[in-house]
């Protein structure tokens, strides 16, 4: 089994290499909620992604090239939803950006 992801240090390495952008005036706390962020979703993308391949499976869906667009479609979907989640909480808790 793998070793989970150390999302918070490889944000952190990530902001300490955009160090010399401050001198442009760039805020690098927002480009480590990015990336946080951003890492955090791929394991929930991919879950979904075999959540619903295995509902297409399961109806007897073939997926080929035409139901593939139905498919992004709905992760897009979902991806969205869950950005505007995400946002929702950060606004929330306080978080300007």
């Amino acid at each position: 089994m793998h070793k989970p992801l150390q999302l918070d240090g490889i944000a952190k390495t990530i902001k300490s290499l955009c160090t010399p952008l401050k001198l442009f005036k760039i805020d690098t706390d927002q480009i480590e909620v990015l990336v946080c962020i951003s890492l955090s979703m791929v394991p929930i993308l991919k879950r979904e992604y075999i959540e619903m391949k295995e509902a297409c499976i399961a109806k007897n869906i073939n997926i080929n090239l035409k139901n593939s667009k139905i498919i992004l479609t709905k992760l897009l979907l979902s991806f969205l939803k869950r950005i505007n989640e995400i946002d929702e909480a950060l606004i929330e808790k306080g978080y300007d950006y």
